[in-house]
């Protein structure tokens, strides 16, 4: 009989390791996931402010200065935030990423418009794909992925499979699209012109942005009501539709069809930083509730034992 309560505690002290185990994995996931969204909203605004700089408003260097030193801070705390980042971040991804911002910030008062722009798009593009991958390694349930069977579901469950393709693809998707607007708007206010090739790639990236909020908005009506409740920075996304409209319509007017030369670039993008934070807090507030429904389901299986 004492064998077999021996047993019986060895089996459970095994799963608990298990469930621990990956419950520290996916905290350290989103952890990673929320630094990593605010990195990448700094090096946008990073490329944005450069872009200006390059055109020539001097006003922008310290806007440059000020994101540059956030960018290098959040580099740090990226990699101490938290204990797995070795485990979870391969050596060789870790170098890739500083061996971008480094190629990003040197002697870039020298580079050419479209070089500087490559440059943080293509590190912004890294980020964003890491966010996914990580993502990528919460869609299975907490049990499962601990190798058991849940027998009760949670109360209240938040699903991630609803909450994971908006927070990771979606929203960060339309973000990035937002951003490269901004950016090269100023730049374009800035100098008083936008040549063929710069309004072909504005024009093409504004009808990507109205038609990927329009998608999202389509979303958030048809997602579920306790979702809503929950999420609350994702549905005041419609409170911004039509200040991100007067934006866009903007860009159009002023800088695709009209006289760059008038057009303000600090106000362009001002407002244009103002409604991309929006989204990038209900990436945020989408991060939050998936580390909700992670507690969840840990304490669904700690009341089970």
């Amino acid at each position: 009989m004492v064998e077999v309560e021996a047993v019986i505690e060895d089996h459970e002290k095994l799963q608990m390791e298990a469930v621990t185990r990956v419950y520290r994995e996916r905290h350290s996931i989103l952890t990673l996931m929320r630094q990593l969204n605010r990195l990448v909203n700094a090096i946008q605004r990073h490329r944005g402010v450069s872009l200006a700089h390059l055109a020539g408003d001097g006003l922008f260097m310290e806007d440059v200065n000020q994101v540059q030193a956030q960018v290098n801070k959040r580099l740090l705390v990226l990699r101490n935030t938290c204990d797995q980042f070795d485990h979870l971040v391969s050596p060789r991804e870790q170098e890739n990423i500083q061996h971008g911002w480094n190629t990003v910030c040197h002697n870039w008062e020298g580079d050419a418009l479209l070089e500087n722009f490559e440059y943080h798009s293509f590190l912004i593009e890294q980020l964003l794909q890491m966010s996914v991958r990580l993502a990528n390694r919460l869609e299975e349930p907490l049990m499962s992925a601990s190798g058991l069977s849940a027998t009760v579901e949670p109360a209240n469950p938040v699903h991630s499979e609803l909450i994971l393709p908006l927070v990771c693809r979606n929203v960060p998707e339309l973000i990035e699209q937002l951003a490269r607007i901004r950016g090269l708007a100023t730049h374009a206010a800035v100098v008083g012109d936008c040549d063929a090739e710069h309004d072909k790639k504005l024009q093409y990236w504004l009808q990507c942005a109205e038609r990927q909020n329009r998608e999202l908005i389509h979303q958030i009506d048809g997602i579920r009501h306790e979702i809503k409740n929950s999420w609350k920075t994702l549905t005041e996304l419609k409170n911004y539709e039509l200040k991100l409209a007067f934006f866009l319509n903007t860009i159009s007017k002023d800088i695709i069809h009209g006289d760059c030369a008038k057009a303000d670039a600090r106000q362009l993008f001002v407002l244009g930083s103002e409604i991309i934070e929006a989204y990038v807090d209900a990436v945020d507030g989408g991060i939050s509730l998936l580390q909700t429904g992670l507690e969840k389901e840990l304490e669904g299986w700690l009341v089970q034992l």
